[in-house]
């Protein structure tokens, strides 16, 4: 019998089949793109007076830094289910008790104003849960000695939060605009980096901007990892992985993949058929052993 129910396995097919479920989702076909993408919608949104802007530019940043899937930082998707309204998915946003911040290896307190916080250099991320079910890790970042930085993202979307009378609880793509509260949304992610990629004249590059979506983040941040000669272990342990899914995201697209292959390929080096050692010696020894079995 595979049903116990209608509609439902036996328990031990049903939780293999939440198995399957858990693992690492296939690579949406979005474009990696540069870190520059991210810094640009970082700097221009902070250059505006608009909460939503600057909002938005922070939860990019820090999107490609920490390698962050689309539904982790942006408002949950809802659908109907039973007659109620219900997360599409299991991941379980960030909020901002998701944040942590650390100086000389000593914690600042979330609600310390941003002169202090923003002389953090150490950013932690603290998972609830996520898409593939694993919960209660940890990431972190340090700062990178710019202006246009991960930690000091996360520093003004945390201060944001908490000094308009916000609370840990608050997810962290919430702003407070003219005496009330809005969550970003990933059509808006979407929307700041085409913009961006606009701004750098990317499409000059190859990098169509309607090729480009919230998931290019990722991939980009991936990409940029890979290219700077960090290992397979690290970027699987930065971006979550539990498998080597993520080489989807290393795309062809980027020429810097293939630098110098072809002139490393020119050098011409020996081939040698060390398979063909005593060649006669081989045959001879293969004779008596046939003459051994025929006559056994």
């Amino acid at each position: 019998m595979l049903y116990r129910a209608e509609g439902k396995y036996q328990l031990f097919l049903e939780r293999v089949v939440e198995g399957f479920r858990r693992e690492d989702p296939p690579s949406v076909p979005q474009l990696a793109v540069p870190v520059s993408v991210a810094t640009t919608a970082f700097r221009l949104g902070m250059q505006t007076k608009s909460a939503k802007e600057r909002h938005t530019g922070c939860l990019i940043l820090i999107a490609f830094y920490f390698l962050l899937r689309v539904g982790e930082y942006t408002q949950p998707d809802l659908i109907l289910r039973g007659g109620k309204k219900v997360r599409a998915s299991r991941t379980v946003q960030f909020t901002v008790g998701n944040v942590g911040f650390f100086r000389k290896g000593k914690i600042l307190p979330r609600a310390s104003s941003l002169d202090v916080l923003i002389t953090a250099d150490l950013a932690t991320l603290k998972i609830s849960n996520q898409k593939n079910g694993r919960m209660g890790q940890t990431i972190s970042h340090h700062c990178t000695g710019s202006k246009l930085c991960p930690v000091r993202a996360l520093a003004y979307i945390t201060h944001h939060i908490l000094h308009h009378g916000g609370s840990d609880s608050d997810l962290i793509s919430t702003y407070y605009s003219r005496g009330d509260w809005f969550t970003i949304t990933s059509k808006q992610v979407i929307s700041k980096v085409r913009n961006a990629v606009k701004e750098l004249q990317l499409h000059e590059m190859g990098i169509d901007p309607d090729l480009v979506g919230a998931h290019s983040l990722r991939a980009g941040g991936a990409m940029a990892l890979k290219l700077h000669g960090f290992d397979d272990t690290t970027i699987m342990k930065i971006g979550r992985w539990t498998s080597l899914t993520f080489l989807q995201y290393i795309h062809n697209q980027i020429a810097h993949l293939s630098k110098d292959v072809s002139k490393k390929m020119s050098i011409e080096l020996p081939f040698v058929n060390v398979a063909a050692i005593e060649p006669a010696k081989i045959k001879e020894n293969q004779a008596e052993q046939q003459e051994q079995v025929r006559k056994h």
